[in-house]
Order: structure tokens, then C-alpha cells, then sequence
């Protein structure tokens, strides 16, 4: 894979056309269904406007039932996740096999319409968007969004200010939804607070690694070493991937289990990034027992 070719790859050509289709209004009352095919709109570089690629979703979706005939594309889209996330940056021009698409109603017919019509849709996922994908704490279970359709693989890429980034590919039906953008916030967070806080750079904690981007800084930032840890097996097997694809082979530990049972005696720094909304008490409690400096991202 060649990151900076991805990175090019999103970015419109100078013949793309942009179109702008009403979010309020239903879409019935706005675009001919019968003109909706997957090169309706289509740029001779490949690319679609994105509310065009939305509208041939909506349309589908509407067709199936699965939504009212008077569906809006603010009220009744699926929630589309780019296969390919590059920081900041939103395509607003879509290319093939790019999107994974995420609602609470699709179904296995659907999905065969959706992978088999819409050029640009790469997987289809049943799910609603306020679960959560993953094991919230030690209590609870982990959980999927079920593929219907496609593959899920979904790679983000962040700068970051050592002048590098970093690469997470993750599941998408298995890993809690955070775009590249929120990950790159949560490393800003993590590099002024080291720097604000003149924290050594010897042993620090990733306490709840997840795809371990944070980890993976700290060892970019020339940390000594990084213990990664994370309750859930399936996180544990994403970050080796992931830490393969950031070229790194030592200066680390990986462990599995929950963090209040974690014994590595005393660190420089430890780090809490956990579901938002989730109780942290005994874990920071934990923290600062073990830990110079304690950072809550």
C-alpha cells in the first residue's frame, strides 16, 4: 500500500463537477429515479459528487422500503464511512469501492442492490451508529456491527508535529467508529501535554491501546519503551497489524486483559483514552497509584 498514492487519490480532478442536492426536502421531489445508475454523474476520472453518490444510496433505500417514500437525505442516510481517511480531509468527490455504509435497517437484499448498483460502495453494515463496536469495560461483552455485504477494512492516516504520520487500518463491524481527524486531536492532546509537562521520556502505559495510535506516537516520540494494553483479544490482534504497518519491531509490551489488573510496577506516563461516557474512577485511580504523570485523552 502507498500512502501518499492513496492520499493523491482523494482529491478531485479539474473537470469534477460538483453538484448540490437539497438535505431537507424529500429526495422523490428532487432527481429522477430512472437517471440513477452507477455512472450517472460520473467524472472521466472516476470520481462522483457525493451528494450524487448519497442520492443513488437514498434512492435504493427507498426503493427496498426500508425508509419513507418521502425520505430526506439529512434525515434517512446511512452513516458513510470512508474505507480511506486521510486527517482532516472529506472527499466531496467519491471514488469506486470507498465507502462503507452503516444503518440500523439494512438488510441482506439491500446490501446485494447497494455492492451491485453503487459503484463506490465497498462494504454494508447493520448496525446503528449510537452502538457501540468493540468491549466498553471489564463487565461487558464485546460486540460487532454484522457485515451484510463487502469488505470492512477501513485505514486512517494521521500527521502528526514529529513531521511523520501514522498508519491505523482497523475493522470496521469490530472497532469503535473515531475518522482519522479525532485520532489527530487526541495526539495533539498527548504531544503538548508531554511537552507542557516536561514528562521523561522512559516507560510510559497506553492503558486502553485500542488500534494503539497513541502507544505507537509515544514510541515515534522516542519513548524508551510502551506497554500497550487493552481488554478486548480482537484490539490486541488489530495493533500488531498496525504496528507492523508503522515499521516498529521493539520498544514495547503487549498485554490483554483489564487495566486495573495490570501489574508493570512504577512508569513515567500513563495514558486513559476511554469510551466516551464510560466510568474512569478506578482506572485513573489505578493510574495515579502507578504513574509520575497521568494524561486523559
Amino acid at each position: 500500500m502507498d500512502i501518499n498514492e492513496r492520499i493523491n487519490s482523494l482529491s478531485e480532478c479539474e473537470k469534477c463537477q460538483d453538484i448540490q442536492i437539497k438535505k431537507f426536502s424529500p429526495l422523490k421531489d428532487l432527481i429522477n429515479f430512472d437517471d440513477y445508475d452507477g455512472d450517472y454523474m460520473r467524472c472521466e476520472c472516476g470520481k462522483r459528487p457525493l451528494d450524487i453518490v448519497m442520492s443513488h444510496i437514498l434512492k435504493i433505500m427507498i426503493e427496498c422500503e426500508i425508509v419513507p417514500e418521502k425520505a430526506t437525505l439529512r434525515r434517512n442516510s446511512p452513516v458513510p464511512l470512508s474505507s480511506f481517511y486521510f486527517s482532516s480531509l472529506n472527499p466531496q468527490f467519491i471514488q469506486e469501492k470507498s465507502l462503507i455504509l452503516l444503518h440500523q435497517d439494512f438488510t441482506p437484499e439491500v446490501a446485494s442492490r447497494l455492492i451491485e448498483e453503487v459503484p463506490e460502495v465497498a462494504c454494508v453494515l447493520n448496525g446503528s451508529p449510537r452502538d457501540v463496536a468493540g468491549q466498553l469495560n471489564r463487565d461487558s461483552s464485546i460486540s460487532h456491527f454484522e457485515i451484510l455485504e463487502g469488505d470492512d477494512t477501513q485505514i486512517n492516516v494521521m500527521r502528526t508535529l514529529l513531521g511523520d504520520k501514522i498508519v491505523l487500518a482497523k475493522s470496521q463491524s469490530r472497532h469503535h467508529i473515531e475518522v482519522a481527524m479525532t485520532t489527530e486531536e487526541k495526539l495533539l492532546r498527548l504531544h503538548n501535554y508531554i511537552d507542557n509537562n516536561n514528562v521523561k521520556k522512559g516507560t510510559a502505559i497506553d492503558a486502553m491501546c485500542g488500534l494503539g495510535a497513541l502507544g505507537i506516537y509515544l514510541l515515534k516520540y522516542d519513548f524508551e519503551k510502551v506497554i500497550f494494553n487493552d481488554i478486548n483479544p480482537e484490539m490486541i490482534e488489530a495493533l500488531k497489524n498496525n504496528l507492523e504497518l508503522n515499521d516498529i519491531s521493539d520498544g514495547f509490551e503487549i498485554h490483554n486483559g483489564p487495566f486495573e489488573d495490570l501489574d508493570v510496577g512504577h512508569v513515567d506516563l500513563c495514558i486513559i483514552d476511554a469510551f466516551p461516557g464510560e466510568d474512569i474512577e478506578e482506572i485513573t485511580k489505578k493510574a495515579e497509584e502507578i504513574a509520575d504523570n497521568v494524561v486523559i485523552i
